[in-house]
């Protein structure tokens, strides 16, 4: 509850900020189409501001990664570029003695007024989404923002499990995921499991690392890919969002949804969903 007060005083400070930015006249016709130097556009502002929501919760965590750089590039381009050559042309027609410069520059430029609100919603954006990963999470965060469990020291010792201790830990680890579903719990953490099987977060980690060649986090998700699945076909859930069901099968964010279930389905959520549409 704190964070999320937090969280919103931020929205509104943010918010203030936006509504009393300096140089900007509210009164100004949004659309004039005159050269109006050193102040940004009203429409470019509110249209920036938005953005920032759209960069930090949309943008960020489902296409910034080292795998969808390029996705996320072509997205900024069609956001921002395309518009913004559009409305170069468009004012270029209208008032043919300009330069091209001059019109690139002008207060209604989207990304080179001065000051430009593109600038400031895209590193607010970023400043936020990473500042938002680092410390409202207790969790280490990977370089792009995915919740993982500390990693423990090397395993000096070989011997930490035998087999048939191996084994056992396993069976109970299986019961524990697929009877009790344990990964339901969106705060699941090591220490949660190794005291559900009653072992120690050594003992399960090298269980999970050795035996099960996967990491603690990767095998949780691979458990809530799959209950998604399995939940999204429910007719019951027909009047929830894909991003609900994915709540409701244990996972913290949208964010580490999308990326869990691009790597055990190797595609998006919604391209799973209309190919086992057209199947049906």
């Amino acid at each position: 509850m704190k964070k999320r007060k937090i969280e919103l005083a931020i929205h509104l400070l943010f918010w203030a900020f936006i509504l009393s930015a300096i140089n900007v006249d509210w009164t100004a016709n949004w659309f004039d189409s005159s050269i109006r130097p050193n102040t940004p556009a009203p429409l470019s502002v509110i249209v920036f501001a938005l953005y920032f929501y759209v960069n930090t919760f949309i943008l960020l965590p489902a296409y910034f990664s080292l795998k969808t750089w390029k996705t996320y590039g072509a997205l900024a381009f069609l956001l921002f570029i395309m518009p913004e050559l559009l409305r170069v042309l468009m004012f270029k027609f209208t008032i043919a003695d300009v330069s091209l410069d001059r019109l690139f520059i002008s207060r209604d430029s989207f990304l080179f007024s001065s000051p430009s609100p593109f600038f400031v919603a895209i590193n607010a954006s970023f400043i936020y989404r990473f500042t938002k990963d680092k410390f409202f999470k207790k969790d280490l965060v990977d370089e792009f923002g995915e919740v993982t469990e500390k990693s423990t020291a090397p395993y000096e010792d070989i011997s930490l499990l035998s087999d048939e201790e191996a084994h056992k830990l396993e069976v109970k680890l299986n019961h524990q995921l697929t009877t009790e579903e344990i990964y339901l719990d969106s705060e699941l953490k090591l220490r949660d499991v190794a005291k559900a099987i009653e072992s120690t977060e050594k003992k399960v980690s090298y269980l999970i690392n050795q035996y099960l060649n996967s990491s603690f986090y990767e095998l949780i998700n691979r458990y809530r890919v799959e209950k998604f699945k399995v939940e999204i076909a429910n007719p019951d859930n027909e009047n929830l969002s894909i991003v609900g069901v994915a709540f409701n099968c244990g996972f913290p964010s949208k964010s580490s949804f999308y990326r869990a279930f691009k790597a055990n389905v190797s595609m998006s959520p919604s391209e799973y969903l209309k190919t086992i549409s057209q199947n049906q």
